[in-house]
């Protein structure tokens, strides 16, 4: 079977709870929302070895996008991955701004003024809901908590509140705790 279980054999459902070790960093806030956006059962572990891993059965992964892939394929209903080219090139474009940008709090105030922009036409970042919305909103989250967002954006407030509606409560206290 290949990567992530992708391939023409079906996996065999796994009553494994799947278990993130946190490292307190917004990447690992990133996993969390996007485990809450796709309805996934995850448990937060913030004693680990300060390595972002995600354990599901006898499958282990590393990484943001590695770990933000797996539980979107994971999922509930319908993959938040794009299939359209211009969306999947939009999400595309989004979570690189978020890891390269904001997460280093760089040109924050362009980015963030070009996002307010975008969400005063569409409900999501990229129109529909996607994987660059869970990334950038962790991202948000903690410029917010640092002191660093902008006022006046009224629209990435709207949206924000659209996708914690999506996150169950008992991973919304988590991916919170879990943002510095």
């Amino acid at each position: 079977m290949g990567l992530f279980g992708f391939g023409n054999k079906k996996e065999k459902a796994t009553d494994t709870k799947m278990s993130l070790s946190a490292d307190g960093s917004v990447a690992c806030a990133k996993c969390v929302l996007t485990a809450g956006v796709r309805n996934v059962d995850i448990d937060v572990d913030t004693s680990g070895s300060g390595t972002l891993a995600l354990k599901h059965g006898s499958f282990s992964t590393i990484g943001e996008g590695a770990i933000m892939t797996y539980l979107d394929r994971k999922g509930q209903g319908q993959s938040v991955r794009p299939k359209k080219a211009r969306v999947l090139g939009d999400q595309n474009y989004w979570l690189e701004i978020s890891s390269q940008l904001l997460d280093k709090g760089e040109q924050v105030d362009a980015a963030l003024n070009r996002l307010n922009t975008i969400l005063g036409d569409n409900e999501f970042i990229a129109g529909p809901l996607s994987l660059a919305d869970p990334a950038v909103a962790a991202s948000i989250l903690a410029l917010k908590k640092n002191g660093q967002m902008p006022s006046g954006m009224s629209n990435i407030d709207a949206w924000l509140g659209r996708v914690e509606q999506k996150i169950p409560d008992n991973l919304r206290a988590t991916y919170m705790g879990l943002v510095n």
